[in-house]
């Protein structure tokens, strides 16, 4: 063989070569994450770290950290450290996230994908699906369900800690009937004005409002739909709801900032009105930009840290160490996503075969702080309810989140707000 005919030889092995570990390398990129052995395992997390939501982002960056450094504190998962690669969503556009989730899906290193919320419609759920990563999600559980029911097994490593929020369209009516028959919380009138913000969460949760109140007996003004993104006056619609004057105001935009300009206006004039106001009370955020006026306001949560439990106690003390924080929806449910992981990690036995963690995700049955998570097949949500994680309803008293139903889970009961005459 001539020498050069020998170097053509030894240069095409040498590509073949090359194309061979490029296919593994590929291959790799599906079904399991491309870390060695002894590495770390990287958790990608998709929060909005900058924008409207920033005070979400960081709950949720806090709930992953805490989560891992408990684990690393204890061997880590499979005898190996974990780290935590954050990955910014922004303002929740699509451009943003899709940016933010090809940042992860590109990391081959990465094991597993988590969020509190990344977008409003969960779209990003069929590009972690096609990449073979696991997925828990935190939020938005009405479009996860929409998406997942047409075809549950594609999405096998797709999971919500968030159960379904229908009852946040069902269960306030319930609860105010209740309220007003032991005698809590008579109602003076069967009024109600509700306010959503122009995302399909909140519209959502007003279309469900508005039916089951009206099936009730109630007359419903509304929902008078604000744009999605940074409000800062809210004179047109509290003219309206003096005009109205009723028993009961549900404001749904559930951006911090929006919901505490909305109350702190209210409070300047306010209505013989009980305020609920979506999640936003439960950031920490809230009460420092309302003060005391968020004293009286209610929300209700679907999933939320039950405060009775001695766990959580232990939970509250560790994030009050940590980062000088109480609890909050997103990092209890952020530490809570990790420490599942982790669990189906384990089950598995090796963190890196993403697809088989995906799947044993779904499979597991857990006591958390939360209440007790197990997921339902066809929708890949936790079940709520008293046999999973049960909705829960909060007043900001004296300047603190107290839970006031349902009553195996109250700290204390409904007090009637100081502006109500």
């Amino acid at each position: 063989m001539s020498p050069t005919l020998n170097r053509r030889h030894r240069r095409l092995a040498a590509a073949l070569a090359v194309a061979a570990l490029a296919v593994t390398s590929l291959s790799a990129c599906g079904g399991s994450s491309s870390a060695g052995e002894n590495d770390p395992i990287t958790l990608g997390l998709l929060a909005p770290l900058t924008g409207s939501a920033a005070a979400d982002g960081k709950l949720m960056e806090q709930g992953a950290q805490l989560a891992i450094e408990t684990l690393n504190a204890n061997g880590g998962v499979n005898g190996r450290q974990i780290k935590l690669q954050t990955s910014d969503v922004r303002d929740l556009k699509s451009d943003a996230v899709s940016a933010a989730v090809a940042k992860l899906t590109s990391d081959t290193s990465v094991a597993a994908v988590l969020t509190g919320y990344a977008s409003t419609t969960n779209f990003e759920i069929d590009q972690l699906a096609e990449a073979g990563i696991p997925y828990i999600l935190g939020g938005g559980s009405t479009q996860t369900e929409e998406i997942i029911r047409k075809a549950p097994d594609r999405y096998s490593g797709i999971w919500s800690i968030a159960p379904s929020y229908a009852g946040y369209g069902t269960d306030l009516p319930e609860q105010l009937d209740e309220w007003n028959s032991d005698g809590t919380f008579p109602l003076r009138n069967r009024k109600a004005y509700i306010i959503s913000s122009d995302n399909p969460y909140s519209n959502g949760i007003a279309g469900g409002l508005q039916k089951s109140l009206t099936e009730k007996g109630w007359t419903v003004s509304g929902p008078d739909v604000v744009p999605f993104g940074e409000v800062n006056d809210w004179t047109t619609q509290l003219t309206k709801i003096r005009q109205v004057d009723p028993s009961l105001v549900i404001n749904l935009d559930y951006l911090t900032a929006n919901a505490a300009k909305f109350l702190t206006q209210f409070r300047q004039n306010p209505s013989n009105s009980l305020v609920v106001s979506q999640y936003a009370p439960s950031v920490p955020e809230f009460i420092e930009l309302t003060g005391e006026n968020a004293n009286g306001v209610l929300y209700n949560l679907p999933f939320a840290p039950l405060q009775t439990l001695p766990e959580t106690k232990e939970l509250e003390k560790k994030f009050k160490d940590k980062y000088d924080t109480g609890l909050s929806l997103y990092n209890v449910a952020l530490y809570e996503q990790v420490m599942l992981w982790a669990k189906a990690a384990e089950k598995v036995g090796d963190a890196s075969k993403r697809e088989e963690v995906g799947a044993a995700i779904g499979t597991l049955d857990e006591k958390t702080v939360l209440g007790r998570v197990h997921f339902d097949p066809d929708s890949h949500l936790a079940v709520a309810g008293t046999d999973g994680v049960p909705m829960t309803y909060y007043q900001i008293q004296s300047g603190q989140r107290v839970t006031i139903a349902p009553n195996e889970y109250a700290d204390t009961s409904l007090q009637k707000p100081s502006w109500i005459r």
